[in-house]
């Protein structure tokens, strides 16, 4: 049986290797040696020096294009009917007034000839009420007087003779009161007659020419009615926009008051931004945006907030603001997502370094400060931030050289030598 020949482990011989090797911040050497090296052997860094400087910070978000809610139009018919034709489709661009879809309008054009048709009969009743009676008209109602008061005079003539023989007992009594009742119906035949030319002298009463005018105005009313009914037949765009949904086919019914279009007015569009609560105090109306689509090659729109919701999403705590984008060149549509930058409010005098000189040390900020060519880690305490600056609220001060490159993770008191370029690696 072979005997195994004990294995040297490969890691401690390694580390032992490294640690012989005469790179910078290293040992294994005499401590004599380390510092006669040191200057060969520094680690090469890029720095920069915390200065006091008005930051321009930004807040960056994700946010979605939607329609200005005062720019979007809903419509929908005033009344159930049938669609006969659709004028439009998804997409196009209206104006105000253009036909989206014609309803059938069969009925309403029958409503509307007889509603004229009861208009022109009222009318003439009124005008002729106002325009009074023909002298013919005054002119026979006085001669059907006469002829009633003649017939009056002759029977009352023959009653008179009649009396005389009655009272010789020449003519019967029956006779007699025959003529009697004749001669009271010539009375009432005159006196209507009498009336009836009054009537005619003196004009038509003012009561009756009230009650024309009442009927006259019901009347034009419905008239009004009927062609309001027969003009929302034709279902119009509200607004110059464009056709964003159209739910109408030819033959369709729809009831009242069920869209079947949707116009949006794209000259504008909001970006929804949905902002967290720790920054909203810092966001204001009129607070300048600029929203990048990376649909559009990273086409950038600049806008400002225009809206901020009044109350927070309760599951996030971040609260709902609206930018208003211009869109002449109609590039945005609802839907579409962006990034957008909100512009915060200046912090004039901040201590600021590069970003790039800001690292993490167990999730706490740290910055590598350069003092007598030797690299310390130090604790910070990090303010507002834009795409180039750190705020440091503590740790540094004005002056102070950190490094930007080539510094991070070197243990204290790490010689170092500062260069430009990308040489510190």
């Amino acid at each position: 049986m072979d005997e195994t020949v004990p294995k040297t482990p490969l890691l401690p011989l390694l580390i032992l290797l490294v640690a012989l090797l005469p790179f910078g911040c290293g040992g294994g050497a005499s401590d004599e040696a380390a510092s006669e090296d040191s200057a060969a052997h520094a680690v090469a860094v890029q720095v920069a020096k915390a200065q006091m400087v008005t930051m321009h910070p930004r807040l960056e978000l994700v946010g979605t294009v939607v329609a200005v809610p005062e720019q979007t139009a809903m419509v929908a018919p005033q009344f159930g009917g049938s669609v006969e034709k659709v004028a439009v489709v998804e997409g196009q661009h209206v104006k105000a007034g253009d036909l989206l879809v014609q309803l059938d309008s069969h009925v309403a054009r029958t409503d509307v000839a007889r509603a004229r048709g009861a208009l022109d009969e009222k009318a003439a009743a009124l005008e002729r009420l106002q325009r009074g009676y023909l002298p013919r008209e005054i002119e026979g109602a006085r001669k059907d007087r006469d002829k009633a008061q003649a017939t009056l005079d002759g029977l009352q003539n023959e009653l008179t003779a009649l009396e005389g023989l009655r009272a010789r007992g020449e003519v019967s009594p029956v006779a007699y009161e025959t003529k009697a009742k004749a001669v009271h119906a010539a009375e009432a035949t005159l006196a209507s007659a009498e009336a009836r030319l009054q009537l005619l002298e003196e004009g038509t009463p003012p009561e009756q020419i009230a009650q024309a005018k009442g009927l006259l105005e019901v009347a034009q009313a419905d008239l009004d009615h009927a062609e309001l009914v027969l003009e929302w037949c034709s279902i119009t765009s509200p607004i110059d926009g464009v056709v964003t949904k159209l739910m109408a086919y030819q033959g369709q019914f729809f009831d009242r008051a069920v869209p079947l279009a949707t116009v949006i007015d794209l000259s504008s569009v909001f970006v929804q931004l949905r902002v967290p609560s720790r920054d909203f105090a810092k966001v204001r109306v009129g607070s300048p945006v600029e929203a990048r689509l990376d649909s559009l090659a990273g086409r950038t729109f600049e806008g400002k907030i225009a809206r901020i919701s009044g109350e927070a999403d309760p599951q996030t705590g971040n609260f709902i603001v609206f930018a208003r984008l211009q869109n002449q060149e109609d590039l945005l549509r609802p839907g579409l997502g962006c990034n957008a930058g909100i512009a915060l409010p200046d912090i004039p005098d901040a201590l600021a370094i590069p970003v790039a000189a800001v690292g993490d040390n167990a999730g706490t900020p740290v910055a590598t400060v350069i003092r007598d060519g030797k690299a310390y880690e130090t604790e910070v305490e990090l303010g507002a931030e834009t795409s180039e600056l750190a705020q440091i609220v503590s740790g540094l001060s004005a002056g102070d050289v950190v490094a930007t490159s080539g510094g991070y993770g070197l243990p204290d008191g790490c010689p170092v030598r500062i260069v430009e370029g990308p040489a510190a690696q």
